[in-house]
């Protein structure tokens, strides 16, 4: 399983990852797929996070903040280089509603239509 993310740039579901093995003619136990990927997120080596619709992603851990663009056609998940709010100086805690809100973290996702499923619809 961690080959499979070592080969691949897009985070990827656990079902990605049953589709690709069954593709290898493998047939892997749903439970144990979920065993190997706590298991390497236990380890640091992947991390987790989950979009609107409820699935959960991998990706392998390279301890560097960012977001990611989800489609909402195809359900691809494209990684963004770099946190843009950081970028930019966006403060915020200018957002919160006043000054004894504490920003600690963030995330952000982006949904839209990707690439080649913009071009599919032309």
């Amino acid at each position: 399983i961690l080959k499979i993310f070592k080969e691949t740039n897009n985070p990827i579901s656990a079902g990605n990852i049953i589709d690709t093995l069954s593709k290898k003619d493998i047939a892997p136990n749903k439970a144990t797929v979920y065993r190997i990927l706590n298991k390497l997120k236990s380890s640091q080596q992947i991390c987790e996070f989950t979009i609107k619709n409820g699935t959960s992603f991998f990706e392998l851990n390279k301890h560097n903040h960012h977001h990611h663009f989800i489609c909402n056609t195809c359900s691809t998940v494209y990684c963004l280089d770099h946190c843009h709010l950081d970028t930019n100086d966006i403060k915020l805690s200018q957002l919160l509603p006043n000054k004894h809100f504490k920003v600690n973290s963030h995330e952000f996702n982006i949904y839209g239509t990707c690439e080649p499923c913009s071009t599919e619809i032309i």
